[in-house]
């Protein structure tokens, strides 16, 4: 059975709209209907930012509010002479010479600036080498390239952030390498960050927190354990999962209101057998959770 209605697949800013709910642009993934590609309607969707906003209007309860009478779920007609051939899911790749071009610049890099005013200078350079981290031109000069290398040492893709130097992140100025690069048919299936440093570390506790940013700061301070990061608060699923078999796993998932992070990431602890740390649930302030802090911040 296909999926009558899903999210907008992410196909650049022009899929992502202002957000009913918290009014931040390029936020928002509408709903969409499969037969037509039309949006269910303007205010039907997701809102990105979980943690800070939780907008999340469903067609089913459009249907409701509305009076529209759903059609049965679509299935989608079978037959010997309609039988296509499944597109390949087999994950693109960044070209390695472009992944290597972006390994310099660290002078440049806003990010790398904020580690260093936190860190000595041997920390600073073996969480470059651990992660892999990049420099990219995109927004001007100093933007972080954060690569998804699996552990297969395969480049999956990498995420353009923009840091100021005090390490707050430059509203809007976001993008995927294989977005900015403009790649034709690429297969996106991203995996954790930091995956690649599995293989290396095989008897090491994992710990899994949200952010890039987060993983790496804690790889310096508690270096007992190795950290990945799931690049969102649903970056955890089936196929991303597949790379800790065998390994004790621990989830920290950011402070947000009424725990809807936590509560998320419960599920998926139970769902994979992981552990979960509630120490954020249990210390952090009303403020600080509407503020979405995690682990790093009281580290």
């Amino acid at each position: 059975m296909n999926r009558r209605y899903i999210l907008e697949p992410y196909s650049g800013r022009a899929s992502r709209h202002n957000c009913p709910g918290c009014g931040k642009p390029y936020e928002f993934s509408r709903y969409i209907d499969t037969r037509t590609g039309e949006p269910v309607g303007d205010k039907v969707g997701r809102c990105n930012r979980i943690d800070k906003c939780g907008y999340h209007y469903t067609p089913k309860q459009y249907f409701a509010d509305y009076g529209i009478k759903q059609e049965k779920a679509f299935r989608k007609a079978i037959s010997h002479q309609s039988v296509k051939t499944k597109p390949a899911t087999t994950p693109s790749c960044i070209d390695l010479e472009i992944f290597t071009a972006s390994l310099t610049r660290y002078e440049e890099n806003n990010f790398i600036k904020y580690l260093d005013s936190l860190f000595d200078f041997e920390t600073v350079n073996n969480l470059i080498n651990l992660y892999k981290i990049g420099t990219s031109k995109r927004y001007g000069d100093g933007a972080t390239v954060f690569w998804q290398i699996d552990r297969f040492n395969k480049i999956r893709t990498g995420k353009i952030i923009k840091y100021d130097k005090n390490g707050h992140r430059a509203k809007g100025k976001n993008n995927w390498v294989h977005s900015v690069l403009n790649l034709e048919n690429f297969v996106l299936k991203q995996c954790f960050f930091g995956e690649h440093l599995l293989p290396h570390c095989p008897d090491c506790k994992v710990g899994i927190v949200e952010s890039e940013k987060t993983a790496i700061i804690l790889q310096a301070k508690l270096p007992g354990m190795l950290w990945l990061a799931s690049g969102g608060a649903d970056g955890i699923n089936t196929e991303k999962v597949k790379a800790l078999k065998g390994r004790e796993v621990i989830l920290f998932p950011d402070a947000s209101q009424q725990g809807r992070i936590f509560k998320k990431w419960e599920q998926k602890a139970r769902q994979f057998g992981f552990e979960i740390s509630d120490y954020l649930e249990r210390n952090a302030t009303e403020q600080q959770k509407a503020k979405g802090v995690d682990i790093a911040d009281f580290v």
